[in-house]
């Protein structure tokens, strides 16, 4: 491990009302690779009320019921301006309810109000309800060729329409084989409706993202050694979820 002398800038947005599935495990997991791997790391959260002061070289976003986007959206619509100038340079990672919120819509049985628009997608709510691990297969962000595996869980009636981009295919989930998309992916946004946390579990995601933030933060990220012990657990975990995708859980009308 060499110190890079560079610090990168994590934010997590409102951690308390879209952090419910462990979304500060995504957090944990990029602040871990980072700093083992000689990169400074500080971790800042915004909430309601508060400023955002000063760019970031990386903005995570958590997942949460409808309440809690209600509870943040008028503080995320009035700070649109700062969020959408960052989204054309700062990756972001967005999951679930956080991924709905960088929608152009958001639309349940009760209306429709608008998202953020930082992705074109609209997100529909109370949709036919998915419980249970899934298997899906994602394109690198770096744009190489070929596809990497996903595995996570997913909790959520939302349907994504409008996506240009997904993040990933889901080819198993507890009906069996499918073909459907996941999530959205731009030239800076990772957005996925997966929960677990997701990072955990796919650490080669971790380290495109932990890359994305360095490369931000005019640094060079280069996975230590010591987090091959983290990977093989998580290459261990993965694999059990994976044996039990169609057995554990049922879909939930």
């Amino acid at each position: 491990m060499t110190d890079t002398g560079a610090t990168v800038r994590i934010l997590q947005l409102y951690p308390d009302e879209l952090g419910v599935t462990g979304d500060a495990g995504n957090v944990a997991v990029l602040r871990t690779r980072l700093e083992r791997s000689g990169i400074h790391v500080s971790v800042e959260t915004h909430r309601p009320g508060d400023a955002l002061d000063g760019e970031p070289d990386i903005v995570v976003i958590g997942n949460g019921p409808l309440s809690a986007i209600r509870r943040v959206h008028a503080d995320a619509v009035a700070n649109r301006a700062t969020l959408t100038d960052w989204a054309q340079r700062v990756p972001f990672f967005a999951v679930g309810a956080g991924l709905e919120l960088l929608c152009s819509r958001i639309e349940d049985a009760s209306g429709q109000w608008e998202g953020l628009g930082l992705v074109s997608a609209v997100a529909h709510r109370g949709r036919p309800r998915r419980v249970g691990y899934v298997i899906a297969d994602a394109s690198p962000t770096s744009g190489a060729a070929g596809s990497r595996r996903i595995t996570g869980f997913e909790d959520q009636a939302t349907e994504l329409t409008g996506v240009q981009t997904p993040f990933a295919t889901i080819v198993r989930d507890v009906t069996g084989s499918v073909s459907r998309g996941d999530g959205v992916r731009t030239a800076t946004i990772t957005g996925t409706l997966l929960q677990g946390p997701l990072l955990p579990l796919n650490p080669w995601l971790a380290d495109e993202l932990a890359d994305a933030a360095a490369t931000h933060a005019g640094a060079h990220y280069e996975p230590d050694a010591s987090l091959a012990e983290l990977d093989r657990l998580a290459d261990r975990a993965a694999e059990r979820m994976r044996a039990h995708v169609s057995s554990v859980f049922t879909t939930i009308q």
